[in-house]
């Protein structure tokens, strides 16, 4: 392959003008974020300079050089899409602004990319040296494939827990007592954040670039593709950061693309080792079912709006679910039983009602209510019943963000009660005082800690706290956080 120096100039300084005319344009008073117009507009200017510089390569170099690289960008973009969902849970587990959001996503993708590049020159030269390489890569490629297609979303929940987690801990290490930040964290919290968002875009690329590698073995190929895909990543997370949970499909499109680019390594990988029989494949082909197999993932997913009716279980599951929030036993959900609940862990724990501690909790649990009222009260009278809470698990939660906010102010809540040693988390015994204000005995205490405590570490923290809360009221999955420990015991419930 001979692509022109010139053409890689132009293509890196028309890239650099767009991306500095965006934040210029952005960045202006009252601009603070994307609206949808202007993100699908520069999600079209970003796509539109990855065609024409497709073009660019077949018409000075060669049409099957610009096959690979469509191929390639396809790739990088399509399996870049689940790197979104990473960075959607951690904008909304701290907080921050729309109005940042698109700073913190430019620097972050950016540093990626340098990171990415690194990764791809040094990749690249082992692949040109040690051929054999290709048989690791496309085993990777499969293995990852299965695990997408098969995961029920435990595995990639886990990660991200585990991912928060280490961010909490070490935002926690550096303050003092008296709140303040010290050492490394004196620098700003939007640029570690954009760091954070950096690596974890190249922790999860793990897959994305050895599939490019698969159609092309070009270091600046493979550059060109990775810069084209993460500089539209941004716009796009603007148009589905509230449709994420939306494309249900997302896991088994990238599983399938993944699958298909890995047997595409194994088949080169034989062919070079001199078995003739190994078919080649095309970059045209890779294009056609890149793009096909994305195509179909996103639309079917956009179109499956409403989900499918519940099972006997889950309905049992929820049932169950509703007993525990419904202290008073009277068949309604009602901010007198999160009332009654507050005083009952201010009680268990030594608090105050008026203590800082009791008036978090209290706080806490009525953002929380709010949120779940506005979602789950069909008929607006303030309470929420068994009915209405079930039907609400098959509807998707029109305020994500508030929600995912009323979570976190919750359990931090939560933790702040019934933190004895002030640890900032919750060992086996103080989680088990907690659970028993719910009812639940110790030996289903333990149960449930056991699960809850996803990185596996004696504690529990704020985030793995936030995510049993989250899928207590969102899955209806009977293996999800929050499901029945004691089934002969309809009227109880604990989480698991």
């Amino acid at each position: 392959m001979t692509v022109p120096a010139w053409l890689w100039g132009v293509s890196a300084a028309a890239l650099i003008v767009v991306v500095v005319a965006e934040i210029a344009l952005t960045a202006r008073p009252g601009r603070g974020s994307f609206t949808t117009r202007s993100a699908i507009g520069w999600v079209g200017v970003y796509v539109s300079l990855a065609v024409i510089f497709g073009l660019g390569i077949g018409i000075t170099a060669s049409w099957v050089t610009a096959g690979q690289f469509y191929a390639g960008y396809l790739t990088e973009y399509s399996l870049s899409l689940d790197n979104l969902f990473i960075f959607y849970v951690i904008m909304g587990w701290f907080a921050v602004p729309a109005a940042r959001q698109h700073g913190v996503l430019l620097f972050g993708i950016g540093f990626a990319l340098v990171l990415r590049s690194i990764l791809i020159v040094a990749g690249a030269a082992a692949l040109n040296r040690f051929g054999w390489l290709f048989f690791p890569l496309g085993i990777i490629l499969v293995w990852t494939a299965i695990g997408l297609i098969t995961d029920r979303q435990d595995g990639r929940a886990d990660r991200h827990t585990r991912l928060l987690s280490w961010l909490q801990r070490r935002l926690a290490a550096g303050e003092d007592h008296g709140g303040r930040r010290s050492g490394w964290l004196l620098v700003s919290p939007m640029l570690l954040l954009a760091v954070a968002i950096g690596l974890t875009d190249v922790l999860f690329a793990v897959d994305s670039i050895p599939a490019v590698f698969g159609i092309t073995t070009s270091a600046y190929l493979v550059v060109a593709c990775n810069a084209f895909a993460l500089m539209g990543l941004r716009q796009l997370y603007a148009l589905l950061a509230g449709v994420m949970d939306r494309i249900v499909y997302l896991n088994t499109g990238l599983g399938i693309i993944c699958a298909f680019i890995g047997v595409k390594l194994l088949s080169h990988a034989l062919r070079e080792s001199g078995a003739g029989w190994a078919p080649e494949i095309p970059a045209w082909l890779s294009v056609i079912i890149v793009a096909a197999v994305l195509a179909i993932t996103v639309l079917a997913g956009m179109m499956r709006i409403r989900r499918p009716q519940l099972t006997d279980e889950e309905r049992t599951v929820l049932r169950r679910r509703f007993a525990v929030i419904d202290i008073d036993g009277n068949g309604a959900w009602q901010r007198h039983d999160y009332q009654q609940l507050t005083r009952r862990v201010c009680e268990a724990f030594g608090h105050a009602a008026d203590s800082a501690a009791g008036q978090a909790l209290a706080t806490g649990q009525s953002v929380l209510f709010d949120a779940l009222l506005s979602h789950m009260d069909a008929d607006g009278d303030q309470e929420i019943t068994p009915d209405e809470f079930i039907a609400a698990y098959s509807r998707t939660i029109e305020d994500r963000p508030g929600f995912d906010a009323a979570v976190r102010t919750a359990a931090g809540a939560l933790l702040q009660a019934a933190d004895q040693d002030g640890n900032g988390t919750l060992d086996p015994g103080e989680y088990a005082r907690l659970a028993a204000v719910y009812g639940a005995r110790a030996d289903e205490a333990a149960r449930a800690f056991d699960w809850l405590d996803r990185d596996h570490d004696g504690a529990l923290d704020t985030t793995e706290l936030e995510l049993a809360i989250s899928q207590f009221f969102t899955s209806r999955d009977p293996g999800a956080s929050g499901r029945v420990a004691s089934p002969s015991r309809p009227d109880r419930l604990t989480e698991r």
